[in-house]
């Protein structure tokens, strides 16, 4: 839901910005709840969009990469089931997080 961090329908001040820039100047963290929508986005994802966050080994990394990079996002909750699902995740904590322009990149893809 990439609305809250592209919309800029919040006022802050004499400015209207995206509910992730309004957050931190109310003393609000964002969270992000069902980060990879439930494992939807864990998997086929093009090759163009996984390029644009740093190619990383699966789409499950690629879509916490997304979130986990989004300005003004503190927390990306991601539920695992699996051993083998913690320890794929955890291997983004040696990647750097994207910058805003790969994120802008992943919504100029053409189909």
């Amino acid at each position: 839901m990439p609305e809250a961090l592209f919309f800029q329908n919040q006022k802050l001040g004499d400015e209207y910005v995206s509910v992730t820039e309004a957050a931190p100047a109310f003393g609000v963290n964002v969270i992000a709840s069902g980060s990879i929508l439930q494992g939807e986005v864990a998997r086929g994802l093009p090759e163009a969009i996984r390029e644009a966050l740093g190619s990383l080994g699966t789409d499950a990394q690629t879509g916490i990469q997304f979130v986990r990079s989004a300005p003004g996002v503190t927390t990306a909750l991601v539920g695992m089931s699996r051993v083998e699902h913690v320890e794929e995740n955890l291997q983004l904590v040696a990647v750097e997080t994207a910058q805003p322009d790969d994120l802008l990149r992943v919504f100029d893809q053409e189909e």
